[in-house]
Protein backbone atom coordinates (compact mmCIF):
# COMPACT_ATOMS: atom_id res chain seq x y z
CA UNK A 1 0.00 0.00 0.00
CA UNK A 2 1.09 3.46 -0.75
CA UNK A 3 1.14 6.67 1.58
CA UNK A 4 -2.40 8.38 0.41
CA UNK A 5 -1.83 12.07 2.63
CA UNK A 6 -5.18 12.58 1.91
CA UNK A 7 -6.04 9.67 4.21
CA UNK A 8 -5.86 10.22 7.94
CA UNK A 9 -4.66 6.36 8.50
CA UNK A 10 -2.05 5.01 6.21
CA UNK A 11 -0.73 1.02 6.10
CA UNK A 12 2.77 1.96 4.15
CA UNK A 13 4.52 -0.58 2.61
CA UNK A 14 8.38 -0.92 2.98
CA UNK A 15 10.45 -2.50 0.32
CA UNK A 16 13.12 -4.85 0.90
CA UNK A 17 15.58 -2.53 -0.15
CA UNK A 18 13.95 0.24 2.27
CA UNK A 19 14.29 -2.13 5.12
CA UNK A 20 17.60 -1.07 6.21
CA UNK A 21 16.26 2.85 5.94
CA UNK A 22 14.03 2.07 8.68
CA UNK A 23 15.54 -0.18 10.42
CA UNK A 24 16.39 1.99 13.88
CA UNK A 25 12.76 2.28 13.69
CA UNK A 26 11.70 -1.44 14.17
CA UNK A 27 14.29 -2.98 16.04
CA UNK A 28 13.24 -1.07 19.25
CA UNK A 29 10.03 -2.92 18.73
CA UNK A 30 10.97 -6.41 18.42
CA UNK A 31 13.99 -6.05 20.70
CA UNK A 32 10.57 -5.05 23.00
CA UNK A 33 8.30 -7.87 22.19
CA UNK A 34 11.37 -10.37 22.61
CA UNK A 35 11.75 -9.14 26.26
CA UNK A 36 7.79 -9.24 27.17
CA UNK A 37 7.95 -12.73 25.71
CA UNK A 38 5.70 -11.93 22.83
CA UNK A 39 7.75 -14.04 20.64
CA UNK A 40 6.25 -17.46 20.91
CA UNK A 41 8.70 -18.91 17.51
CA UNK A 42 11.52 -17.58 19.35
CA UNK A 43 12.91 -15.04 16.37
CA UNK A 44 15.54 -12.03 17.19
CA UNK A 45 15.47 -9.14 15.67
CA UNK A 46 18.26 -10.04 13.56
CA UNK A 47 16.35 -13.00 12.14
CA UNK A 48 13.28 -10.87 11.06
CA UNK A 49 16.06 -8.31 9.39
CA UNK A 50 16.89 -11.13 7.58
CA UNK A 51 13.81 -12.29 6.83
CA UNK A 52 12.37 -9.04 5.62
CA UNK A 53 15.43 -8.12 3.40
CA UNK A 54 15.19 -11.63 1.46
CA UNK A 55 11.58 -10.57 0.96
CA UNK A 56 10.21 -13.41 2.45
CA UNK A 57 8.05 -11.20 4.78
CA UNK A 58 6.62 -7.80 3.76
CA UNK A 59 6.67 -4.66 6.36
CA UNK A 60 4.54 -1.95 7.04
CA UNK A 61 4.39 0.79 8.73
CA UNK A 62 1.05 1.87 10.42
CA UNK A 63 0.34 5.40 10.47
CA UNK A 64 -2.42 6.59 12.86
CA UNK A 65 -4.04 10.11 12.63
CA UNK A 66 -4.08 11.46 17.08
CA UNK A 67 -4.66 13.64 18.88
CA UNK A 68 -6.55 16.82 17.73
CA UNK A 69 -5.36 17.32 14.33
CA UNK A 70 -6.80 14.41 12.17
CA UNK A 71 -6.56 16.02 9.48
CA UNK A 72 -3.89 15.71 6.56
CA UNK A 73 -0.92 16.35 8.58
CA UNK A 74 1.46 14.04 7.19
CA UNK A 75 2.35 16.30 4.04
CA UNK A 76 4.99 13.05 3.01
CA UNK A 77 5.58 9.61 3.34
CA UNK A 78 8.61 10.03 5.36
CA UNK A 79 7.20 12.26 7.65
CA UNK A 80 4.17 9.34 8.31
CA UNK A 81 6.80 6.61 8.09
CA UNK A 82 8.79 8.79 11.32
CA UNK A 83 5.62 9.71 13.24
CA UNK A 84 4.18 6.01 12.97
CA UNK A 85 2.00 4.07 15.80
CA UNK A 86 3.57 1.11 14.94
CA UNK A 87 4.28 -1.80 12.54
CA UNK A 88 3.41 -4.86 11.13
CA UNK A 89 4.84 -7.70 9.20
CA UNK A 90 2.77 -10.18 7.18
CA UNK A 91 3.32 -13.02 5.72
CA UNK A 92 2.17 -15.45 2.96
CA UNK A 93 1.54 -18.99 3.78
CA UNK A 94 0.09 -21.69 2.30
CA UNK A 95 -2.50 -23.47 3.51
CA UNK A 96 -4.28 -27.06 2.99
CA UNK A 97 -6.93 -24.74 1.11
CA UNK A 98 -5.20 -21.89 -0.74
CA UNK A 99 -3.15 -19.43 1.19
CA UNK A 100 -3.34 -16.81 3.63
CA UNK A 101 -1.98 -13.24 4.82
CA UNK A 102 -0.61 -13.90 8.04
CA UNK A 103 -0.05 -11.59 10.92
CA UNK A 104 3.58 -12.36 12.14
CA UNK A 105 4.30 -9.44 14.07
CA UNK A 106 2.04 -6.48 15.29
CA UNK A 107 4.17 -4.08 17.31
CA UNK A 108 2.86 -0.83 18.81
CA UNK A 109 3.92 -0.62 21.91
CA UNK A 110 6.20 1.74 24.08
CA UNK A 111 8.84 1.31 22.09
CA UNK A 112 6.90 2.95 19.16
CA UNK A 113 4.67 6.20 18.75
CA UNK A 114 1.48 4.64 19.87
CA UNK A 115 0.12 7.50 21.91
CA UNK A 116 -2.98 7.72 21.53
CA UNK A 117 -3.51 5.55 18.25
CA UNK A 118 -6.11 2.95 17.91
CA UNK A 119 -5.78 -0.67 17.53
CA UNK A 120 -4.18 -1.51 14.23
CA UNK A 121 -6.43 -4.37 13.85
CA UNK A 122 -9.26 -2.09 14.29
CA UNK A 123 -7.88 1.19 12.01
CA UNK A 124 -6.50 -1.16 9.10
CA UNK A 125 -9.02 -3.63 8.74
CA UNK A 126 -10.34 -2.74 5.62
CA UNK A 127 -6.39 -2.43 4.31
CA UNK A 128 -5.74 -5.71 5.46
CA UNK A 129 -8.73 -7.31 4.12
CA UNK A 130 -7.82 -5.39 0.48
CA UNK A 131 -4.03 -6.98 0.60
CA UNK A 132 -5.71 -10.40 1.16
CA UNK A 133 -7.65 -10.31 -1.70
CA UNK A 134 -5.30 -8.00 -3.94
CA UNK A 135 -2.64 -11.04 -3.24
CA UNK A 136 -5.52 -14.18 -4.11
CA UNK A 137 -5.30 -15.09 -0.32
CA UNK A 138 -8.65 -16.77 1.05
CA UNK A 139 -7.66 -15.11 4.52
CA UNK A 140 -5.82 -13.73 7.51
CA UNK A 141 -4.59 -15.39 10.30
CA UNK A 142 -2.77 -14.56 13.17
CA UNK A 143 -1.37 -16.14 16.58
CA UNK A 144 -0.41 -14.94 19.81
CA UNK A 145 0.76 -15.98 23.11
CA UNK A 146 -1.44 -13.37 24.81
CA UNK A 147 -4.46 -14.41 26.43
CA UNK A 148 -6.52 -11.20 25.45
CA UNK A 149 -6.70 -11.98 22.16
CA UNK A 150 -9.35 -14.74 23.16
CA UNK A 151 -11.92 -11.56 23.47
CA UNK A 152 -10.33 -8.80 20.84
CA UNK A 153 -10.17 -11.53 18.15
CA UNK A 154 -13.94 -12.20 17.63
CA UNK A 155 -14.25 -8.54 17.46
CA UNK A 156 -12.87 -8.55 14.46
CA UNK A 157 -14.20 -11.55 12.67
CA UNK A 158 -11.82 -13.84 13.37
CA UNK A 159 -12.79 -16.99 15.06
CA UNK A 160 -10.40 -19.66 17.19
CA UNK A 161 -8.73 -22.23 14.85
CA UNK A 162 -6.58 -23.78 17.18
CA UNK A 163 -4.59 -24.17 21.00
CA UNK A 164 -1.13 -25.09 19.88
CA UNK A 165 1.10 -26.37 22.68
CA UNK A 166 5.16 -27.02 22.87
CA UNK A 167 7.28 -29.19 24.90
CA UNK A 168 10.46 -28.72 24.87
CA UNK A 169 12.73 -32.20 24.81
CA UNK A 170 16.33 -32.15 25.01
Amino acid sequence: MSFDQTKANNLIQISKEEVRQYWHLVRPGLEYMVSEGRNPDGWIPEEIFNVLTAGRADLFFTSIMRGEDKGMRYATREAAIQDSSGFVVLQLLPTFDGRVVHIWIAVSNDSTNKSDAGSIMRVFNDELTKIATDTGSNGITFGSNCEFWETIGPRFGFEKQETKWKKLVK
